[in-house]
């Protein structure tokens, strides 16, 4: 049985030797693909201070990996562009459906509110995986764990054909239940935090009524693609989807202390921005946001 490189974070050894007496043969298919001829690659971004990881230009088509049971086998490190965190990117004129409550929310946190993440306050989820940088999928028939760079914070996903608990403990990442869809799994999330969480880079808020709903799927070697369901009627008049695609990658995650030499923390101002502007808020752009005016 292949077994994985655990990450050097010690905050992540209790869960990562939970896991690996259970990581399936069929890793084996990304193994192999070491061994097809090497073909041509582009530098890709830095990433926690680590070095360029490399992407095949024109990698070959793989089949897409399975488990002893039959399940598509999400395991590997993945990545995503950094520009696709707007959360309303595919939405008409990108505009969110806002209700006056989510309205305020967001008004609230480009103006009155530093960004969480700067404060070295987990992100939760969808904003983690819309972060750009990379996370690590650990599979197994009943229990799945997403262990993310940023921060070095990892999710837990049970797998086990539980429901939702009566009375779940508020958090960061929700309490997230797994179930397979076909080929598709799909991870049901409720119990969020209602403050001090942005659901993407850009300040777009989420409330404690939030219901997530993430369908991944793999449809090749190469790429993992998740239809992600934002339904929080609190903040939202009506529920709304994305979809972003992430690439395989050929790269180990490493530890990210948040707050170690932290010389920027002084300088940490409200919103989108700091105190100079290096992060793009300003208050001609303020209520657009930072890319571009849209909400």
């Amino acid at each position: 049985m292949t077994s994985f490189r655990f990450v050097p974070a010690v905050t992540l050894a209790s869960v990562l030797l939970s896991l690996a007496p259970f990581v399936p043969d069929s890793v084996n298919a990304q193994s192999a693909q070491k061994q097809q001829p090497a073909a041509k690659t582009t530098d890709g971004p830095k990433m926690g201070g680590a070095a360029k990881y490399r992407i095949p230009k024109n990698p070959p088509v793989s089949p897409t990996p399975r488990t002893p049971d039959g399940k598509p086998d999400l395991s590997g490190v993945w990545g995503g562009p950094s520009g696709l965190q707007h959360i309303g990117r595919e939405l008409p004129g990108t505009q969110l459906p806002y209700t006056t409550a989510g309205e305020e929310a967001y008004q609230f946190n480009l103006t009155k509110e530093v960004d969480p993440s700067a404060l070295c306050i987990l992100q939760g989820v969808p904003r983690a995986d819309l972060s750009g940088q990379p996370f690590e999928i650990f599979q197994r028939p009943n229990r799945t764990a997403f262990l993310y760079e940023r921060d070095t914070s990892w999710r837990i996903i049970a797998a086990d054909g539980r429901k939702h608990s009566a009375d779940p403990e508020p958090s960061y990442f929700g309490e997230a239940i797994g179930t397979w869809d076909g080929d598709t799994f799909v991870v049901d999330s409720i119990a969020f935090k209602g403050t001090h969480i942005w659901s993407d880079e850009t300040a777009h808020p989420q409330s404690d009524a939030l219901h997530l709903i993430e369908r991944f799927s793999r449809p090749d070697l190469d790429h993992l693609v998740a239809e992600v369901t934002i339904d929080d009627p609190k903040y939202y008049s009506k529920p709304f989807k994305f979809t972003r695609s992430f690439r395989l990658l050929p790269y180990e995650l490493i530890e990210q202390p948040c707050d170690e030499n932290n010389i920027d923390r002084s300088h940490i101002g409200v919103g989108l921005g700091t105190k100079d502007g290096t992060r793009g808020y300003t208050k001609k752009a303020g209520a657009g946001g930072a890319d571009g005016g849209n909400q």
